[in-house]
């Protein structure tokens, strides 16, 4: 039997390593994924911060929120970020009330495509802990960061996995509408690059920076008892 829940994906505002590659990315026709790589790797930077451009777009993002509310959108009642300085930071300033009446849970495995780029790169805990008081770092396992990988560029599929056991995860919980704040790379790699996850052609396409998206999710669970089917996560958007 289906059941549904509420999810608005929430992609962070501007970071460092952003404006070059994301303004190749969306020209036409766009770059390569090769180029798009190179543009960041050249502007990269550890855990990449919101420029003044991204700053400035979460504050407008909250006050267009706020002026032009979903009237038929339960309230938002969990907000989940990526350990990412940047889906933190602007995951407060678009839900400042919300993240801060909490829950406000960060989630591991909702960091950016993982490897290669030091903007993907997380700092420690302790660290994070220090920075972001209202946020809960308990889903956070390790002192330091052990997922990133200098050398190697996380698979597609890897990425798409850790954002379904997220889903999967978040499905559990008792909250109706979710806030998930992360980044454009998982977000690609969930709504496309997973077999057990259905989302429409709008909730496709490729997120620009502080862009929101609200969805409905469904799980449709395997009919046989075969515990080696997945189950099926079905995204569609809502307005």
């Amino acid at each position: 039997m289906a059941r549904r829940k509420v999810v608005t994906f929430l992609r962070h505002g501007q970071a460092l390593h952003n404006p070059r590659a994301e303004a190749a990315r969306h020209a036409t026709p766009p770059c390569s994924f090769e180029e798009f790589l190179r543009l960041m790797k050249e502007d990269d930077a550890f855990d990449a911060a919101l420029t003044d451009i991204g700053t400035t777009q979460a504050a407008d993002l909250y006050s267009e929120r706020i002026k032009c509310p979903k009237l038929d959108l339960p309230p938002v009642n969990l907000v989940v970020t990526s350990p990412l300085s940047r889906a933190i930071d602007t995951a407060a300033a678009v839900f400042p009330e919300e993240t801060k009446r909490g829950p406000f849970l960060c989630l591991e495995n909702l960091r950016e495509r993982n490897g290669l780029l030091l903007n993907a790169k997380r700092m420690k805990k302790t660290e994070l802990m220090a920075k972001y008081p209202l946020v809960d770092f308990s889903n956070v396992p390790t002192e330091d960061d052990v997922l990133w990988k200098e050398e190697v560029l996380e698979d597609a599929l890897d990425s798409a996995n850790r954002g379904y056991r997220c889903l999967r995860y978040l499905w559990e919980r008792p909250e109706v509408h979710i806030v998930v704040a992360a980044h454009g790379g998982i977000f690609n790699n969930i709504l496309n690059d997973h077999p057990a996850i259905k989302a429409d052609e709008r909730m496709r396409r490729r997120f620009q920076n502080c862009e929101m998206r609200t969805c409905e999710m469904t799980i449709v669970e395997p009919e046989k008892d075969d515990h080696l089917l997945q189950s099926t996560i079905i995204l569609r958007a809502i307005g």
